[in-house]
């Protein structure tokens, strides 16, 4: 019995991954969110990278750097929706784990979004928080010397404050001016990456339409837009847009009328190439979810196998384990029977084997065998314990017989002391009891073992072993 739980409990093991094969797959790391949020946001789609971001931020493996990366970049993309104050909760949160973790680029990265904010929204001079955004990102640059591209980009939001300092101005300063140019040369100076040039075009455009460079800032969309890839739609249709505007205002209406058209081509190339980004994504996803389908199928018949394997594997061996106690019963109750026959013309060892046996039955397993052994002696060892096994294994049964019939300690009693011939007053006497209780008795035990009268109610408990 105990192979066959311990088969059936390995079974339901098994059969555990039927009960979920539709469930969710596992939950992503945050750092896969991230990397998901990322590639949203080069696309544009804010919302869904903040959501990715929102998601991340309830991994339970995640350590304070993590949440403070997150964080910082949960501030960007609230600076791109508008959320100016969510945004500055969630920078100013950054930066406090940040310095608690104390990562020079993760406050850094904090810091940056904090100046980013606090050039974000001035529409009147009062407003204005160019200053405040200067310190804070001067101090970010401290905390950034391992990151060339994370001084790349302080520097240019360094640029931005330089020329919000001159935009409420009626005329610029020259020094404050210049130093917003020289932020954004060093931006692309200090930067590793290879496109940081196409980055830095609408903060140079800034610059140059602040100071009036017509020429130059036509010169800077031209040679941003020969260093772009050909697939690079979006950033040659900002460079089209910013040469329509930089053509206008330099009065050359023939060149702005063609950067126009050539930004109307790029947007529509931009346009069909997201298009076809999603349309990739979803036939991606839905051949995952495919994937997904066919390998829950497979688990489940895999799975459907093996329960039905180990179900067949607990029938056998239940069926060999029964087997085996058949044939243990059989041999035991064999040797028993050639020990009685075996001088049926003695007396004396007759004699003795009635007395070994007497009151066996009230004995337990190992008094017994050891009975058994006494018997029989060391020589006949294997002997005596079959004839033991079998003795076990008829008092196991006729036990399992008798509570089937429900008889009390009382009952029992009544029936024993009725073996030894007496009446139901004696019976009563020796109990203790009413002659009506024991009366009352017999008729229970009557009912139970299904007898008509005392002579029947005995030889049925001889059967079963009570007496």
């Amino acid at each position: 019995m105990k192979a066959l739980k311990v088969i059936l409990l390995a079974a339901a093991v098994l059969a555990a991954p039927v009960s979920c094969r539709n469930s969710a797959a596992p939950e992503e790391s945050w750092r896969d969110l991230l990397a998901e949020s990322e590639r949203h946001a080069s696309l544009k789609e804010w919302e869904p990278a903040t959501e990715a971001i929102l998601k991340a931020l309830s991994d339970k493996d995640l350590n304070g750097g993590g949440r403070s990366l997150l964080l910082s970049r949960l501030a960007s993309l609230d600076i791109m929706t508008w959320r100016d104050a969510q945004g500055w909760e969630h920078a100013t949160e950054a930066e406090r784990l940040a310095r608690e973790d104390g990562t020079d680029t993760l406050i850094a990265t904090a810091l940056l979004q904090k100046g980013r904010l606090q050039l974000c929204g001035a529409i009147t001079e009062g407003e204005a928080q160019d200053a405040e955004a200067l310190a804070t990102l001067q101090e970010a640059m401290t905390f950034a010397s391992v990151s060339p591209n994370l001084q790349a980009d302080i520097l240019l939001q360094m640029s931005q404050a330089y020329i919000g300092l001159n935009r409420f101005n009626s005329s610029i300063d020259k020094e404050i001016y210049a130093r917003a140019g020289e932020c954004i040369d060093r931006a692309v100076a200090v930067s590793r990456d290879s496109s940081f040039a196409a980055k830095a075009l609408p903060y140079w455009m800034r610059w140059y339409r602040q100071g009036g460079n017509w020429r130059d800032g036509i010169a800077c969309c031209e040679n941003v837009l020969s260093g772009l890839r050909g697939d690079d739609y979006l950033m040659q249709s900002q460079c089209w847009n910013n040469l329509v505007l930089l053509y206008t205002q330099a009065g050359d209406v023939q060149n702005a009328a063609v950067a126009h058209q050539q930004y109307v081509y790029a947007m529509e190339y931009y346009m069909q190439q997201k298009a076809d980004a999603r349309l990739q994504e979803m036939e991606t996803r839905y051949e995952t979810s495919l994937k997904e389908a066919r390998i829950a199928r497979m688990r489940f018949w895999v799975v459907l196998l093996c329960f039905l394997a180990a179900t067949l594997a607990a029938i056998i061996v239940t069926a060999m384990v029964y087997n085996r106690r058949l044939v243990a019963f059989d041999r035991g109750k064999e040797q028993l029977l050639r020990l009685v026959s075996k001088d049926l013309t003695s007396p004396q060892f007759n004699r003795k084997i009635s007395e070994s046996l007497r009151g066996i039955v009230s004995m337990d397993e190992e008094a017994i065998r050891a009975r058994c052994r006494e018997l029989f002696g060391d020589e006949e060892g294997f002997v005596a314990e079959d004839v033991a096994s079998y003795i076990v294994n008829l008092m196991e049964e006729r036990s399992r017989e008798v509570k089937k019939l429900g008889l009390t300690a009382r009952e029992l009693e009544v029936i024993r002391l009725s073996r030894e011939g007496l009446s139901a007053a004696e019976i009563a006497d020796r109990l203790h009891v009413s002659v009506y209780t024991v009366k009352n008795h017999k008729q229970n035990i009557y009912l139970k073992m299904a007898v008509r009268n005392n002579s029947e109610m005995l030889s049925v408990a001889s059967q079963l072993g009570i007496i």
